[in-house]
């Protein structure tokens, strides 16, 4: 073998090495390729001795760096949370989901939105969070109810502790069981929920899907289920695990959120009753939408539900829900229930828009100093959550034969 030969073979392995520790820190797509092509073009430029000292450098810091926050406790802490810490991908069913088995409890010193304002907005609060061995929200396995509740974040009870969730509130309140098969993400996800469970557990459940007005009804692609597409995943998700990958994720972020602050791109903050009150602003713009065109992918995810569909519910914004507080006598255009309601036409499905009971009981909550959502979210706490219990009770309590009274 000729020494060129050679050299090129260490500069390759070199530039490996570089680009596998890359994939330990979670950067950003175009940070990462453009890195990669540097220590390409770096290796290509320097002697074989030099490129192998930069990789095993870096190598070298990459672990240091690890240990570091391991030994600090920094890796969790970063978390102010539980559902993105314990956020799984399931190779088998390809979607999201929570590792399984979990139970924990923590204090939640804010919401999702705090960190876009430095306004007083903080809605501290203790979470107690349990997963199943399927790997979402629920106090127990899944055995065999007939209603399966299906959405994202709302559904799945993000900022919200276990006794809040909209499953436990049925059943605590209505004396009716149902499963959580949640997780944030679009309406092809939870197509692929539907999926897996059908796979798990037979076909005689019915779905009750939750759809939110905010990001719900946008581009809904499903993942690619080829196999090379899955093995990328997998070896993708090797080193999303590591603590280099999330704690340095998690940092980029809070930096790209500090310019959002300093800008005043991210939310909306006003006064209700005697609080100040947080709205998101890609939300916002979402509700004043006067029209939505097809999202791509959509009605498809929901074709595919349609054999196990028995109810689908429209989640409104917080924006929408208070929005005559902030806007006296305006009026909002209704883009996203108009498209919802015609597929729900189309596909002879029964629909309900939980706008108005929400917008009710906030006004009546907001006279006592209380709220539908969390000032500090873009989530509904329970007293949201209560109010779509009801609304399920009252569905499927007729259909099993249990009076609820309206």
């Amino acid at each position: 073998m000729s020494t060129t030969t050679s050299r090129r073979r260490i500069g390759f392995i070199a530039w490996l090495i570089a680009f596998h520790v890359l994939l330990a820190y979670g950067l950003t797509e175009w940070l990462f390729i453009s890195l990669a092509i540097m220590f390409g073009v770096l290796y290509y430029r320097i002697s074989t001795f030099g490129a192998a000292t930069v990789s095993l450098a870096l190598l070298v810091i990459t672990i240091v760096y690890g240990l570091a926050l391991k030994i600090t406790g920094f890796e969790d802490n970063i978390y102010f949370r539980p559902d993105e810490k314990y956020a799984r991908f399931d190779h088998t069913n390809n979607h999201h989901l929570y590792q399984s088995n979990v139970h924990i409890e923590m204090d939640m010193p804010h919401g999702e939105l705090r960190p876009l304002t430095t306004e007083d907005i903080v809605e501290p609060r203790h979470v107690v969070f349990h997963t199943d061995a399927d790997g979402f929200r629920n106090e127990r396995d899944y055995h065999g109810q007939r209603y399966v509740l299906v959405g994202d974040s709302f559904v799945a009870g993000n900022s919200n502790s276990q006794e809040d969730l909209l499953a436990t509130q049925l059943a605590d309140n209505y004396s009716l069981d149902t499963y959580s098969l949640a997780f944030a993400g679009n309406v092809a996800d939870y197509a692929a929920y539907v999926g897996g469970f059908v796979k798990r557990h037979g076909e005689n459940a019915r779905v009750l899907l939750f759809l939110f007005e905010g990001n719900d009804f946008e581009e809904s692609r499903g993942r690619n289920t080829s196999a090379l597409a899955r093995y990328g995943r997998q070896y993708y998700e090797m080193f999303s695990g590591l603590n280099t990958y999330r704690v340095t994720m998690s940092l980029y972020k809070r930096m790209t959120r500090g310019r959002a602050i300093r800008v005043g791109s991210g939310i909306e903050v006003a006064e209700l009753g005697s609080k100040k009150v947080a709205f998101y602003k890609q939300y916002i713009d979402v509700t004043r939408r006067a029209q939505r065109s097809e999202p791509e992918g959509f009605g498809r995810a929901i074709e595919s539900m349609r054999p196990y569909l028995e109810h689908v519910y429209f989640i409104p914004t917080k924006y929408r829900v208070y929005y005559q507080h902030l806007k006296p006598g305006a009026t909002l255009p209704n883009a996203q229930w108009n498209y919802l309601k015609a597929i729900c036409e189309k596909y002879t499905l029964r629909c309900t828009d939980l706008t108005v009971p929400l917008t009710k009981e906030s006004d009546r909550l907001l006279k006592k100093g209380e709220y539908t959502w969390w000032r500090d979210d873009t989530h509904w706490n329970r007293h949201g959550i209560a109010v779509a219990a009801r609304a399920v009770a009252i569905d499927i309590g007729a259909s099993t034969g249990k009076e609820i009274q309206r």
